[in-house]
């Protein structure tokens, strides 16, 4: 099945997050090749159009700016391991 690019980026990031430890921005970029600004959007349609609960954990070090990491608390529509089974190779 051929998915459209932004489907495509959605899982990708669905993965990103499910398999890298504490992953920021950087590393979710790093790892997709997607842009950052664009990695937000997506992630904010993840959590409107799948119902998922993807949380940004600070880390405050005194520092200016939002230091930190993603993680998924809640999957919402989606099956976590049929997820992985279909679509963990993208």
């Amino acid at each position: 099945m051929k998915l459209s690019q932004d489907m495509s980026r959605k899982f990708e990031l669905v993965n990103a997050l499910s398999k890298l430890d504490k992953p920021s921005l950087h590393d979710l970029h790093s790892e997709t090749k997607i842009p950052e600004s664009t990695i937000k959007r997506q992630l904010a349609m993840l959590r409107d159009e799948f119902d998922m609960k993807i949380i940004f954990i600070r880390e405050s070090r005194g520092e200016r700016g939002a230091t930190g990491y993603y993680m998924i608390m809640d999957w919402g529509i989606l099956d976590r391991e049929k997820f992985i089974l279909r679509h963990g190779k993208l």
